[in-house]
């Protein structure tokens, strides 16, 4: 590798990245690791639990107990941006389906059509996803009140954490100072909510089509996010102890919610059943996971490891489906991983684990994209419920497909889920 210029060690170290990282994402991208092996999928009975409903009161009661302790905490990802969310308006053009659907539902929306360019600069937490009475409410101010009923502690207080991009920080400020007089008022708790950003550590370098490391027109070394996986530092620093992760967009009205309330509180109560039964060396987590319909995106799976099979969520791009046998094996899935986690970051003691020393820093991600108009090819992190967890003590339980209303698309705020009754 051609030696690093003074100028390139000056922009290394004032992301907190050494040398030496940088040489080792370099060669992840010129030999990328090879492809995830799967054995088999996760089933009923075969790594996916199925909780039987003369369980549910214990369970209730173990994550009562420990949301009162304080134990409880909610840790939303929420950087992504709204302007994906309308994609199709501007792609398609004004006669696409999508457009002409979007167009003829307009009524049934949080917002007016007239709003479109605004929201579309917002991230999309901060998009007006239900419709109430006397206002709508974004997925940021739902995940609040979904903390009101899944992690309020003895006193009230209800911790959440949010991750966000720095150029929507006082933005997601601004609508807490709104809402939370008058969500406070109506739960009768309190929000203790923190933000923090991805950080410029996390970055990762790309390669060009040369297979040198990717500069900037003026010869600067580009750095990119890191991917998803990076908000494991975020995780960490959160300082929580049991934690509930789930996608920001992942949000359904009030009257839709209890569902999703039993559900979190059953996770929560058999990861503390798992917790009291042995010992933990290592931090424990409990993924909910709904039956396959042909959403897009990751599922359980049995996987081939240097210590024998373990239980992993799996993304297609880890998978060699090239290969005949690897893709029946995907093919074969009975479960979708939907994000929907209770993460247990401490050991017995109460110390938190050293969560970098958990990750399989070899199941990155690499993506061909462009960058001012020249294709590059960059590196992800380790997903953050993928390779970020992977040395973790795994277990998925079923949850219903109530549970699980993504919003992929503002289309998607018509489904049912999203709609009142």
């Amino acid at each position: 590798m051609k030696p690093f210029s003074s100028d390139d060690l000056v922009r290394i170290r004032a992301r907190g990245l050494t040398v030496e990282e940088v040489e080792r994402q370099a060669a992840l991208l010129r030999d990328p690791p090879p492809a995830i092996r799967l054995v088999r999928p996760c089933t009923i009975s075969d790594g996916v639990v199925r909780l039987d409903e003369s369980e549910h009161a214990a369970l209730l009661a173990l994550a009562d107990e420990a949301a009162r302790a304080g134990r409880l905490s909610k840790f939303v990802p929420a950087s992504g941006a709204a302007s994906r969310m309308f994609a199709f308006l501007t792609s398609g053009g004004p006669d696409h389906k999508d457009a002409r659907r979007f167009r003829e539902n307009a009524p049934a929306f949080a917002f007016s059509a007239s709003e479109i360019d605004a929201l579309a600069a917002l991230p999309k937490g901060l998009l007006p996803f239900h419709r109430y009475a006397e206002s709508a409410r974004t997925p940021f101010e739902e995940h609040l009140v979904e903390a009101a009923a899944t992690v309020r502690d003895a006193r009230g207080i209800c911790r959440i954490h949010v991750t966000v991009s720095p150029e929507h920080r006082s933005a997601f400020a601004a609508v807490l100072e709104e809402a939370r007089p008058r969500l406070e008022r109506e739960t009768q708790a309190r929000f203790e909510v923190s933000f923090s950003e991805q950080a410029a550590s996390t970055d990762t370098v790309a390669l060009d089509e040369s297979g040198r490391l990717f500069r900037d027109p003026e010869g600067r070394l580009v750095f990119r996010p890191g991917g998803h996986g990076a908000l494991l530092k975020n995780l960490a620093d959160s300082r929580g102890d049991i934690v509930l992760v789930k996608n920001v967009d992942n949000v359904v009205p009030d009257d839709r919610r209890r569902p999703t309330i039993l559900w979190k509180r059953l996770l929560a109560g058999h990861l503390v059943r798992l917790e009291r039964a042995s010992p933990r060396t290592r931090p424990l987590r409990v993924a909910g996971v709904v039956k396959n319909e042909g959403e897009p995106g990751g599922g359980p799976f049995w996987v081939e490891g240097p210590d024998g099979e373990t239980r992993q969520i799996v993304e297609s791009a880890q998978v060699n489906l090239a290969n005949p046998a690897q893709a029946a094996i995907w093919g074969a899935a009975t479960h979708f991983n939907p994000v929907d986690l209770v993460c247990s970051l401490r050991d017995a003691s109460g110390r938190p684990f050293d969560l970098p020393c958990f990750v399989d820093e070899r199941a990155v991600f690499i993506a061909k994209k462009t960058h001012e108009g020249r294709v590059l090819f960059a590196l992800e992190r380790p997903g953050l419920w993928n390779g970020a967890m992977a040395l973790w003590e795994t277990v998925f339980v079923e949850v219903p497909k109530e549970t699980f209303a993504p919003v992929k698309t503002v289309l998607d705020l018509l489904r049912p889920e999203h709609q009142p009754r």
